[in-house]
């Protein structure tokens, strides 16, 4: 080694592979309040962004709410209301009828009665909002609809296609 000048090894950088690192870019993702109560209905089973009134494709909320049966007791109306829940029951025939609770547009809630053959006709469609028609009646003092027909509104489209 005569004169000859010695080097120790290359000053590393740390990385093996010379490579630029690079964010990937998202694209902005867009969503509805419409969307976001349809998720909320498949996971829940009900709508929490907006009210199930919200979702319908009609502004109209019926003649009355369940403040205005008193006024109108003997007289037949149309009410849009929100299925609470359902109770099956038997006739003397054996036919199947149904006392049903219903919430309308203002919170209140009302009761209604489905005899059989109003049933046959009109049956219920599932969860959602209903078209009630039917009688106001006072039975020993509690007020209840004696539902005609029925038939169950229809809601926005569904903005995730499905």
């Amino acid at each position: 080694m005569s004169g000859e000048k010695v080097s120790g090894p290359p000053e590393s950088s740390g990385k093996l592979f010379g490579f630029t690192h690079q964010l990937p870019h998202l694209p902005s993702l867009e969503t509805s309040i419409v969307e976001d109560a349809y998720d909320e209905i498949e996971l829940l089973g009900f709508p929490v962004s907006m009210t199930w009134f919200d979702l319908l494709q009609t502004s109209f909320r019926g003649e009355i709410s369940s403040t205005g049966m008193p006024e109108l007791v003997g007289h037949s109306v149309r009410m849009i209301a929100v299925l609470v829940a359902i109770k099956s029951v038997r006739t003397k025939k054996n036919e199947k009828m149904y006392f049903a609770s219903f919430m309308d547009v203002q919170g209140n809630f009302f009761e209604a009665v489905h005899f059989p053959d109003s049933l046959r006709k009109y049956p219920f469609r599932g969860n959602g909002v209903y078209l009630l028609y039917g009688k106001v009646i006072n039975d020993l003092g509690a007020l209840n609809l004696q539902v005609e027909k029925m038939a169950k509104m229809p809601l926005k489209p569904d903005p995730r296609g499905g």
